[in-house]
């Protein structure tokens, strides 16, 4: 007990310093080759980086036993406010569960127990009579109980899971998918008393008013110390059998700093073909999966900033018309210990990628992505960033911008109606010019006839040919005014 408690408790500390240490992205590559599955459904990614190891059938819906018992003990944990709550058992509980033959902890009517001593019958004994009794304890019937499981399922975002029941018997309409269990248990194990429960070896319940201390040994046998199928890295979960469902397995182990969910579902037809020999199909081949990619898989460089990807043409820059573009950061992915790094390669994907970046560009910036390939198979993506700086030239921006307006029809009018008004000012200002000049000659000629020179009109002042006004028209201007004056002074 003891030592799985430490390894509850250290695991969250290794993972926490790992991912601060090392920017990870999520891969996408599964390794179905590499280990041969008799089971219908398999599905094992990492609990760290989220890549996907082994995908078999991952999608496809499928009974899953008691694994839906996760579901029921998550509902009851984020409901109830006091696991040390009484639970009294009532004949009615346990008549839903009348000719089944299932798995029970042969609870009696009148007995009394904790919600928390019911939920690790639940999970460590697999006791489906606890499994309704919680489930009228929180909700008042089953019937209730199954739409808030429901609910859950899709609160957290699972689009092929349905529960007709609390405890995972067989029943028409009653599914999963192994892709929609692993975001259920990773949304679990956030939960710190889920955790422990399912990672509990043998649980030994207190006395009750209706029986003695009891021990119960967990039904995932690779977390019992002593069993055949005893495996030290496992950390726990929960196991299922049903003739639909086959032998299951969730369960999530820790190695070297590594950890793993592997869920697998042994269907239909391995239950009707197994033999006695062949023992515990979904155990066998969770061990057999945990030690491969313990023994195979290692977190790697794939790509570093020092890797060139692609250069894109750059607009407005000073001096410079492409720039270089290179991984955003190291980025480290799982990935087999045998594989060197001339086995990987960094393809652009080219829709992600701009025909032009205008500058300023400062290192870092992030313009596109690529895809990291091994084997013509994609492990992750990344992104990737501009490896240098690119100062903006202004005499390129302001001809850019000139010539981007220009091509809007809009711009295009307005300038046009503006070109035809300063043509039009202009004309105007040279017929009035015109016209002005004419007029100041006209004075010109009349002063020479009152004053009988007959001469010529050479010599005639320049002021006036330019349009200025002469003294004598401004003495002329102001007998005028006088004049008017005085006769509107007589016609008073």
């Amino acid at each position: 007990m003891e030592k799985a408690l430490k390894k509850l408790f250290i695991l969250p500390l290794l993972l926490a310093l790992l991912v601060t240490l090392t920017p990870i992205l999520p891969a996408h590559a599964a390794y179905n080759a590499e280990v041969e599955f008799e089971s219908d459904i398999v599905y094992m990614e990492s609990l760290d980086q989220g890549t996907v190891i082994f995908n078999k059938n991952a999608d496809k819906r499928t009974p899953m036993a008691s694994l839906t018992k996760i579901t029921t003990a998550m509902v009851v944990l984020e409901k109830a406010d006091d696991l040390q709550r009484v639970c009294t058992v009532t004949q009615e509980e346990l008549d839903e569960l009348a000719g089944t033959n299932s798995s029970t902890a042969g609870l009696v009517e009148g007995e009394q127990l904790t919600v928390e001593q019911l939920l690790y019958l639940l999970m460590v004994h697999s006791a489906n009579e606890a499994a309704i009794i919680l489930a009228h304890e929180f909700s008042g019937t089953t019937a209730a109980f199954v739409d808030e499981m429901n609910a859950f399922a899709a609160k957290l975002g699972c689009k092929d899971t349905h529960y007709l029941n609390p405890h995972g018997l067989d029943a028409e309409g009653h599914y999963t998918t192994a892709r929609d269990l692993a975001i259920i248990i990773r949304h679990a194990l956030q939960n710190d008393e889920f955790a422990k429960i399912v990672g509990t070896p043998v649980y030994e319940m207190a006395a009750t008013n209706k029986r003695d201390a009891t021990k119960y040994n967990n039904t995932n046998s690779l977390l019992v110390p002593g069993s055949y199928y005893s495996y030290t890295p496992c950390m726990g979960i929960k196991t299922g059998t049903t003739a639909e469902a086959g032998y299951c397995l969730a369960s999530y182990a820790s190695q070297n700093g590594y950890t793993y969910l592997t869920i697998i579902i042994q269907g239909a037809e391995g239950w009707k073909n197994r033999t006695y020999s062949g023992g515990n199909t979904a155990f066998n081949e969770t061990i057999r999966a945990y030690k491969w990619v313990f023994d195979n898989i290692k977190l790697t460089p794939i790509a570093t900033p020092k890797d060139k990807v692609a250069q894109v043409d750059v607009g407005l820059g000073r001096k410079k018309d492409k720039v270089t573009l290179v991984p955003a950061q190291e980025v480290q992915a799982l990935i087999p210990s045998s594989i060197d790094s001339s086995g990987i390669s960094i393809e652009l994907i080219p829709e992600s990628l701009p025909k032009e970046v205008l500058a300023p560009i400062k290192p870092g910036d992030k313009i596109g992505k690529a895809k990291v390939l091994y084997a013509g198979e994609e492990l992750t993506t990344v992104d990737l960033a501009a490896s240098e700086e690119v100062k903006r030239s202004w005499p390129a921006t302001i001809w850019y911008y000139v010539k981007k307006g220009f091509g809007y029809w809009s711009v295009r009018i307005a300038a046009l109606a503006l070109l035809l008004l300063l043509i039009a000012l202009l004309i105007w200002r040279r017929v009035r010019q015109k016209q002005q000049k004419d007029s100041n000659l006209n004075m010109i000629r009349i002063r020479h006839d009152v004053d009988g020179s007959g001469g010529s009109l050479r010599g005639v002042n320049t002021e006036l040919v330019r349009g200025r006004k002469s003294s004598y028209q401004v003495k002329r201007e102001s007998r005028r005014r006088h004049r008017s004056r005085s006769y509107w002074r007589k016609r008073r």
